[in-house]
């Protein structure tokens, strides 16, 4: 995840808590693995994306249905 750059000293903490409470906000990750068990946490699945640069950031998506 990127830090706030209209608020950079915001803890590391408080960014991890954005995120639970935005869960739909894109975010970087070190791993899939990293981002997968993130977006667990939250009952959602991680979609992985490219950026321009080539690499990925991932969305924390709602889990779909077995039918879908």
């Amino acid at each position: 995840m990127l830090r706030d750059p209209n608020n950079p000293e915001k803890s590391w903490e408080d960014l991890e808590a954005e995120l639970a409470e935005n869960p739909d906000r894109p975010f970087y990750a070190r791993s899939d693995a990293e981002a997968f068990k993130r977006c667990e946490k939250q009952n959602r699945e991680a979609t992985r994306h490219s950026d321009v640069t080539g690499r990925a950031y991932y969305t924390c998506d709602e889990k779909r249905g077995k039918n879908s």
